[in-house]
Formats: structure tokens, C-alpha cells, sequence
């Protein structure tokens, strides 16, 4: 291998950009321009900013008039959970939440419960992860009530059956938002034709510029702003909207239109293939979530009795990149909530190490990932005390 060769196999962290994304960006930037401004440049910014609208509106099977531009997910979600209005303009009765969710879903559920007096309550999982669609018709209180559930899990890649519950949340009368990032590559939507009321996307999954992102409401439903302002975004949303990233996110989602097909097919490839080397050749290790139905591309490795971080460690100064535990949780020295939710013992959620995939991800990335990662392993059980004492 070329020393110089880096495999990048934490794209949930660290997604590539697509070609053609830092012109777009570059060019933007250098005319500049307000997108609130008349001038002529203003218009031009404008322009840019309704063309990701509109690219991004089509790929979603939504109106352009229920996507609204913000910062990142994590806002996205925490606008959600903390500012949208039930219907009949009353306070949710009870938030529900599955135990999975990003941190960000969680943190603003409860930051809504603190002001506003009702509970947040977790939703039952199966074994394998999904949530208890059956569980649901008994669980859920007389409307209004809000409700938060992940399309899919970035950290192990869990699918859940988010139209299923949909219909549930729709029949009992509750408001259903979903976190859709970690699946919004790979599984197709439409979103006028899905039983959602809120869904949260985000350029840097799809290989476009991170520091944008976006909420869709359904046309009807009400929100009120999270970040006071000026009219930006109808005046739902105050800030300076950067029309330069907009573009950069455009030109990505025009990538990904012409090459989707080619790139899932690459990455189911990728993932069966690693998933089934890593039971074959490594002792001691499982991959989180394999009774569960996954998008490609994520591949958690638990091993027993080492440290997930010092592998990391150990592996970016082989030219590998990987994560451990969730985007936004990864400083943390806890173990998953995530991987706790599943039922997974600390001694082997400490020992996490997640490869996420994305547009990019190569054969040979991950052949480099076989050839040290047995190494790495080695060195660190030799350190485990965990594993000296068993």
C-alpha cells in the first residue's frame, strides 16, 4: 500500500464532498451577495438559494413551500421538538422517543419538557431494535402528542418502519417527526405521499457542504421560530441564509441523482463483503445490529474488552479513519446510549469501532482496513486488563 493513501471510513463524521461541490461553493463566494438584497447580486444569491430549494423539494417528493433552510440537523431537530404547534394549538400531552435517537432529538425533548410540564417517554423496541409497532395503539395518549423516530441509526445503520408508525401516529391523531439523515441516500421518499409531518435532512450526508441542512413541514402544519430574526425563510427562520452553500448543496444533489444507482449497488457490495469478513476471520467481535434490517454503508464493530478510542487512535495512524459511537457524542468518554439501548454490556460498547461509508468508499479503503485492523487488535488485547482477567 502507498503510504501516502488514507482510507476515509468515517464518512458519518467526515462525508467527501461530491465534484464539482467546492467550485460551486468558490464561485458563490466570490460574487457574494445577499439573498434579502435587490441589488443585482442579491437576486443572483436569491436565485442560488431557491434552485437547492427546488432540487431538494424534487428529490423529496415535497413542495418547495414546506422546505425551510437552517443551520445543520441538529437544529433542524431541535426546532421540531421544541417549536412546533399541535394541532388545536395546544401543548403536546407527552413526547415520544425512541431510545435511539441523536442526542440533539433527545436534549430538545427534554429541554421541552422542562418548560412546558409534559412527559418524554421512550418507545419499546423489539429485540432485534425496531420500534413495537404493535405497542403503539395502547401507548400513545388522546391527541395532541409529538413524536421523534430516526428513519435510520447512523451509529449501527437500523432501519425502522417509520411509514408503519406513521399510520399509528396519524390514526391516534399525533404529530410525527423523522430524522431522516442517515437513510436520505439511500432510501427513495416522497414526501407529500408519506404519513410525516416533519422530516430533518442534511447536506454533508449527501457528500454537499456541512453548515446546511433543512426541516420540511407538511403544508398546514405550524412552527414557530426557533431563531428569531428578520423575514428570512418566510419568517420562520432569522439569519443570513448562505446562498454559497445552498449552491454547493445543489450541485450534490445533482451528483447523487446521477449516480445513486450505481453507488448503492457499490456499497451493499462493500458492506456484505466487510460484515462477512469480520465474522470470518476476527474472534471475539460482533457487529452491532446485524439481527435488524440496516442501510449499507455502516458497520459497527464491538470488541470485547478493548478500547474503542484508542483504536481509533491507533488506526488513523495507519491511515485508516473510523469512528466510535455517534458524530456528536464522540469526545465523550459514556458509552452509547445507543448501543446501551440495544442491550449491548459495556465491556463491548467500549470497544465500538464504526465504519461508515459514503459515495466515495473504495474496495481498496477497506482492503487497507483488513490489513492493519487485526494488528491493532492484537496490540490492544495484549494491553486489556479486561481480557488478561478473563
Amino acid at each position: 500500500m502507498n503510504e501516502a493513501f488514507r482510507a476515509s471510513l468515517d464518512c458519518d463524521n467526515q462525508m467527501p464532498l461530491r465534484p464539482g461541490v467546492l467550485e460551486a461553493l468558490t464561485r458563490s463566494l466570490e460574487e457574494g451577495g445577499n439573498p434579502m438584497s435587490r441589488s443585482g447580486r442579491g437576486l443572483r444569491a436569491r436565485q442560488r438559494l431557491e434552485d437547492a430549494r427546488d432540487m431538494l423539494s424534487e428529490i423529496l417528493g415535497a413542495h418547495r413551500s414546506e422546505v425551510w433552510f437552517v443551520s445543520c440537523g441538529s437544529e433542524a431537530n431541535t426546532w421540531a421538538l421544541e417549536r412546533t404547534v399541535m394541532r388545536g394549538g395546544l401543548p403536546p400531552r407527552a413526547i415520544f422517543v425512541s431510545p435511539l435517537e441523536h442526542v440533539s432529538v433527545l436534549s430538545a425533548a427534554n429541554a421541552r419538557s422542562r418548560r412546558e410540564g409534559m412527559p418524554v417517554l421512550s418507545l419499546p423496541l423489539t429485540a432485534s431494535g425496531k420500534v413495537q409497532v404493535d405497542a403503539l395503539k395502547t401507548l400513545f395518549p388522546e391527541p395532541p402528542f409529538l413524536v421523534s423516530v430516526q428513519w435510520a441509526n447512523p451509529e449501527v445503520g437500523l432501519i425502522q418502519p417509520i411509514e408503519e408508525i406513521g399510520r399509528v401516529v396519524q390514526e391516534k391523531g399525533g404529530t410525527f417527526h423523522v430524522d431522516f439523515i442517515a437513510a436520505e441516500s439511500f432510501v427513495p421518499v416522497r414526501f407529500r405521499d408519506l404519513p410525516v409531518d416533519l422530516l430533518t435532512v442534511s447536506s454533508a450526508r449527501w457528500g454537499g457542504p456541512p453548515g446546511i441542512a433543512a426541516l420540511l413541514l407538511k403544508r398546514g402544519g405550524r412552527i414557530l421560530p426557533l431563531i428569531e430574526g428578520g423575514g428570512q425563510e418566510d419568517g420562520r427562520r432569522g439569519g443570513t441564509q448562505p446562498d454559497f452553500l445552498a449552491a454547493g448543496w445543489e450541485k450534490a444533489l445533482r451528483h447523487w441523482k446521477e449516480n445513486r444507482e450505481e453507488e448503492m449497488a457499490r456499497l451493499t457490495g462493500l458492506t456484505r463483503d466487510l460484515s462477512r469478513w469480520v465474522a470470518r476471520e476476527l474472534k471475539d467481535v460482533r457487529i452491532a445490529g446485524e439481527r435488524g434490517e440496516r442501510i449499507p454503508g455502516v458497520v459497527n464493530v464491538l470488541v470485547h474488552g478493548i478500547d474503542g478510542q484508542a483504536a481509533l487512535s491507533l488506526l488513523d495512524a495507519k491511515g485508516v479513519e473510523v469512528g466510535t459511537g455517534s458524530s456528536c457524542s464522540r469526545d465523550s468518554l459514556k458509552v452509547s446510549h445507543v448501543l446501551s439501548a440495544l442491550g449491548y454490556p459495556a465491556v463491548e460498547s467500549q470497544g465500538s469501532v464504526v465504519l461508515s461509508m459514503g459515495w466515495s468508499t473504495t474496495d481498496r479503503e477497506i482492503l487497507l482496513f483488513r490489513e492493519v485492523f487485526g494488528g491493532v487488535l492484537d496490540r490492544l488485547r495484549s494491553l486489556a486488563p479486561a481480557l488478561k482477567s478473563s
